[in-house]
């Protein structure tokens, strides 16, 4: 048995496996840089801690430090009054004091939040901590982006997890019925095997055997037009499209499984039938 016994059959099956994986590796990269589109705009997500107007330079330091020690915050910068009288200088135009007569801008931190804590639940947890603390008169987020994206997210996530599952449904039944033509080409050979004796696990090795070569180079021919793609668009529409050296394996250790369990499984049906 071999590839140039059914050529076309043979042809047909790594072809439909290409496609299929090729599909899927376009899936997983979207998937990837959505991830990391997400990340990046949690990771920006600062909480503005501001303190009551009347505390000292000292204190408001130590309430700062009070703050750093709350599970989930990271980089925290303390501003002092005279720092935001500065800000707002440079975001105005104008010197506090040829407005008002005083500085009624409060002392405040603002904080980083860790990876794992910028969600919408976990910020609210965290503000909460930080509003217990005695001299704290508010804390500010964009708590409705925050809520936002946690809602796109969760719909994100569903979308690409059911078009994932019909995927990977289409493209295991594609493969197996493509298969399945190509066993039924060499039906006479199978049959004269099972009449002079031959085991079922017998008949069964070459098939494994080309199901693991052809599920291999279904694998690298997808591998090799997603690295095109991934050059291309990089090029001319999105160049700074992430790409996971991991995914290539990943492809490849797919079609190697799908190649062999979609001929074990076509064959063990034509089997039970001689």
């Amino acid at each position: 048995m071999g590839f140039k016994r059914a050529r076309l059959a043979s042809v047909i099956t790594i072809t439909s496996l290409a496609l299929a994986l090729l599909l899927a590796g376009y899936f997983i990269l979207f998937s990837i840089n959505v991830n990391r589109w997400i990340g990046e705009k949690r990771s920006q997500m600062e909480l503005e801690v501001f303190f009551e107007n009347d505390v000292s330079n000292a204190k408001a330091k130590a309430l700062t430090a009070q703050v750093q020690k709350i599970p989930g915050a990271g980089s925290v910068v303390y501003i002092s009054k005279k720092d935001a009288a500065a800000r707002f200088e440079k975001e105005f135009g104008r010197n506090i004091y040829d407005v008002l007569d005083s500085n009624p801008l409060p002392p405040s931190c603002r904080v980083k939040l860790k990876s794992g804590f910028q969600t919408s639940a976990a910020v609210q947890k965290i503000v909460l901590q930080i509003g217990r603390i005695e001299g704290v008169s508010d804390v500010v987020y964009e708590k409705e982006l925050l809520r936002l994206i946690d809602y796109y997210v969760t719909w994100i996530y569903i979308i690409l997890g059911g078009f994932g599952a019909i995927l990977l449904f289409i493209a295991v039944i594609l493969l197996y019925n493509t298969i399945r033509l190509t066993i039924f080409a060499r039906r006479d050979i199978i049959e004269i095997m099972g009449l002079t004796g031959a085991t079922a696990s017998f008949i069964k090795r070459p098939f494994l055997i080309e199901g693991f070569v052809q599920g291999l180079l279904g694998a690298l021919f997808a591998g090799g037009l997603l690295s095109l793609s991934v050059s291309a668009i990089r090029r001319l529409l999105f160049h700074s499209l992430v790409m996971q050296d991991n995914l290539y394996f990943i492809l490849i250790g797919a079609g190697i499984v799908i190649g062999m369990v979609s001929s074990a499984l076509s064959l063990s049906r034509y089997l039970d039938r001689i």
